[in-house]
């Protein structure tokens, strides 16, 4: 039964009333209404429609949602806006099955370069080519051996360059790689033209985008983001500074991102951060500078950065009293993590501080002890089972997949853990994150660990009010209550009878921010 209408007072005018559809508030105490009350950009009151057309006046506006579900806005507390942007400007190579395929959607680009133009690709996966590699700089070459050509791997940790993109990187036989990166070389030494980890170095080397082209892609960022339902994005992207930061607020001021913002800064950019004295997570704001970011990788048998340098790098954001937040993919970068965020605890014990482990791929029972002591929080890609379980399945051994991914596990232990998309490493689409975080089945109905398999009301969660605590957000926003703001989504079914293999084929037909209609369909 709906629970009876309860709001904030005064009352003032009431500016959109909601009714008719389904209500899943994710409030505890007021978890399904009938009716949610808008007033400015924050939500009024919750209950019953009976109740709340108490306060509806001539200037109200009602929207009837007679055979849909609203719930709160979707919080993505991990993607990329800037690189997924780029793939905007370049071509989209996620649909190749082979290097044919690679070096004909290439050539279909060349007539619309002009002469200076590097030509960019973007999204390929060497598993599901049939050469079950990647191209190199040969297979480039028959596609131009005189305009630089660059392709990025799906999960921008790989990038391949032909002959002439490799000279003007200056990356050649003699070439010393910076900072954990690899260079791929054949039996004489000589670049094959894969590279790994490296996505640093090469912007430093390769022209920007134009403005132009920057913005276009950014403007198709932010529809997508306001049609799939997305109020709130944390940007994770680890080469974040201040200027990053800046240029968000101007994307907003602007209007062209109506998502609020909270921008991750790279730990090189830390001092500099300390020095402006900025507050953290100022929900005043609709721009917000979130985390400070740290990239680690494990690669053949070390971890980048080594262990030592990880713990200063780590005690540095802890001792400032901000939140630190961690790539770790695989095992060992993960132990090597909570080693760090282990050592600055015993260091300097904090109450709340909601260190982030960001994927968290593997995740063996020691660890999940280990996350629990260090009080650590997981931000995870349940995506990632629909859209590429095939590979895992394939590539990773099968007595370990009960460690992929997990949900379910985390929770049972107390664990916070939130659900992102990363984006555009996987498709931004939360409801078939929502999916296949209640089946853990792949698009072709390959089954990961049905044990981590969560229910709706343990799923649901991931992508609202975990995301909001995740990032200090959950007194403004993550349910809808009275008081918080009206980020809101309404669906064109009913979520609870809706086949658990089929809520990724529910559409979002409206998205509102702070009140405000941003999206209808």
């Amino acid at each position: 039964m709906p629970c009876p209408y309860c709001f904030v007072h005064p009352v003032p005018t009431v500016d959109l009333l909601l009714y008719g559809g389904r209500v899943l508030t994710l409030d505890p105490s007021c978890p399904t209404v009938e009716a949610i009350a808008v007033s400015g950009a924050h939500i009024l009151a919750v209950g019953a429609e009976k109740d709340l057309r108490a306060f509806v006046s001539a200037q109200t506006h009602t929207l009837s949602c007679s055979g849909q579900t609203v719930i709160p806005g979707f919080i993505d507390p991990h993607l990329h806006v800037f690189a997924w942007a780029s793939r905007f400007c370049g071509a989209d190579l996620s649909a190749a099955r082979s290097i044919a395929d690679l070096q004909a959607t290439l050539t279909q680009q060349l007539p619309f370069l002009a002469n200076d133009k590097w030509l960019r690709g973007y999204g390929y996966d060497e598993f599901f080519l049939v050469e079950k590699r990647h191209p190199t700089r040969h297979d480039l070459d028959t596609v131009s051996s005189h305009r630089p050509i660059i392709l990025r791997h799906r999960t921008g940790h790989a990038a391949v360059l032909n002959s002439v993109a490799l000279q003007r990187a200056r990356i050649d036989q003699h070439f010393v790689p910076p900072g954990g990166g690899i260079v791929e070389r054949d039996a004489t030494g000589e670049p094959t033209g894969v590279l790994y980890e490296l996505e640093g170095y090469l912007r430093t080397v390769i022209p920007p985008l134009s403005q132009a082209e920057f913005m276009d892609g950014v403007q198709q960022v932010s529809r997508v983001l306001l049609r799939q339902g997305v109020t709130s994005f944390h940007d994770a992207s680890a080469g974040n500074t201040l200027e990053d930061v800046a240029l968000f607020q101007r994307l907003t001021a602007n209007g062209i991102l109506k998502s609020h913002a909270t921008v991750m800064v790279g730990i090189a950019a830390l001092p500099h951060l300390l020095e402006t004295k900025l507050t953290l997570f100022n929900n005043a704001d609709r721009v917000r500078v979130g985390s400070i970011k740290i990239m680690v990788h494990e690669g053949r048998g070390e971890i980048y950065p080594p262990p030592v340098e990880l713990r200063e790098m780590v005690w540095q954001v802890h001792r400032s009293g901000l939140q630190v937040a961690i790539h770790a993919v695989e095992e060992g970068a993960v132990w090597a993590a909570l080693d760090a965020i282990e050592h600055a605890q015993q260091r300097l014990p904090r109450q709340d501080h909601r260190h982030r482990i960001e994927h968290c791929a593997l995740c063996p029972p020691p660890l999940i002890e280990k996350l629990a002591v260090t009080g650590s929080a997981v931000v995870t890609q349940p995506g990632f089972l629909y859209f590429y379980g095939e590979k895992y399945a394939a590539e990773i051994d099968p007595s370990v997949h009960a460690w992929l991914y997990r949900t379910k596990s985390l929770q049972v232990q107390g664990i916070p853990v939130a659900g992102s998309s990363d984006c555009p490493i996987a498709p931004l689409a939360p409801l078939t994150s929502l999916q296949a975080a209640m089946t853990r089945q792949s698009r072709s109905g390959i089954l990961l660990n049905p044990h981590e398999r969560l229910s709706l009301n343990e799923a649901l969660p991931l992508f609202t009010t975990a995301g909001a605590w995740v990032g200090f957000a959950e007194k403004t926003t993550g349910s809808i209550s009275p008081g918080k703001r009206a980020d809101l989504v309404i669906l064109d079914g009913d979520l609870l009878t809706t086949p658990v293999d089929a809520i990724h084929t529910l559409r979002v037909t409206a998205t509102l921010v702070g009140g405000e209609i941003v999206w209808s369909d």
